[in-house]
């Protein structure tokens, strides 16, 4: 393993000093790299085992059922998306800066659809929606994280990595995502329904994605040690494991409020979703494709 004065200035991590994997090897050494002890290991594993229990705990048993609701096959596939290209992200990225780039620009697609599931589970799902929400929720959910979340982080992060304001923008942008997620819910919160035990769980996920901002963006606890945390317990590995729970809480809540989401939607509102979830895939991919090409161009 290499030390942090032996990497690219692209591939550190503030404050972790050591357990970089060497550059410039094989695919197979990276995909190998999964089960040595290094500085991502934590990170792989976490979000790996996670879409493990996805799959089987949640996936398989609505697949199982006699009537699958596409809601939560939605929101699954999300998730899926999430844990799927951070884990690949985490485990690919340290082959060389051209690499690393390629590598999160997927991580950040997988945000971004699982942004845009988490919002199409709610609206499909949403029992009561008024006019404005039904007309403007789904357009601008896309161009939220789209526009502003997607390829606002993507392009600051291709063509101006080192630029300070880039993170302050990206979390703007996610803080403002997120309370248009929240907003099929706000009539819900504003009735006081004490027998709304999903919104609790709601609640619950938001918590933890508060939480997970704490530890990513204050770099807590490397900050206060640097060295001491390279392998384990440093900032981002904390903010997996809070997404973790931000994701298991969106599952038991979306379970209880599609229940019966046969009879509280419409088919106009299940064919929206699929075609916004088709509209986001296509302008990912065009857009990390037309990314590349501008990072093909840059020196890191």
């Amino acid at each position: 393993m290499l030390a942090d004065s032996e990497v690219p200035q692209l591939l550190k991590r503030s404050h972790i000093r050591s357990g970089y994997r060497p550059l410039n090897q094989s695919w197979r050494y990276y995909i190998v790299s999964a089960f040595i002890i290094h500085n991502e290991f934590i990170n792989i594993w976490t979000h790996l085992v996670s879409l493990i229990y996805l799959c089987y705990a949640y996936v398989h048993s609505e697949l199982q059922t006699d009537r699958p609701r596409l809601p939560l096959l939605l929101l699954y596939f999300g998730i899926f998306s999430l844990f799927a290209c951070s884990a690949l992200a985490h485990l690919m990225h340290s082959r060389s800066p051209l690499d690393h780039i390629f590598w999160y620009l997927i991580d950040f697609a997988g945000i971004a659809v699982f942004s845009v599931s988490v919002g199409l589970q709610r609206y499909t799902c949403a029992q009561q929606l008024s006019t404005v929400v039904e007309v403007i929720f789904l357009p601008g959910l896309l161009l939220i994280a789209l526009l502003l979340q997607f390829l606002s982080s993507s392009y600051l992060f291709v063509c101006r990595p080192y630029w300070p304001p880039r993170i302050h923008i990206r979390a703007a942008s996610c803080l403002l995502l997120t309370c248009w997620l929240y907003w099929p819910l706000l009539q819900r919160y504003s009735s006081f329904d004490q027998g709304d035990f999903s919104l609790s769980l709601h609640t619950r996920a938001f918590i933890w994605l508060l939480i997970s901002g704490f530890f990513i963006s204050g770099q807590i606890p490397e900050r206060f040690a640097p060295g001491l945390f390279d392998f384990f317990g440093y900032g981002h590995q904390l903010f997996h494991v809070c997404i973790i729970m931000v994701t298991w809480n969106l599952c038991e809540a979306a379970h209880l409020d599609c229940s019966y989401s046969d009879t509280i939607t419409s088919n106009n509102r299940h064919l929206s979703s699929i075609v916004c979830l088709i509209l986001t895939l296509a302008v990912i991919v065009s857009s990390i494709k037309n990314l590349m090409k501008s990072a093909k161009c840059i020196c890191y």
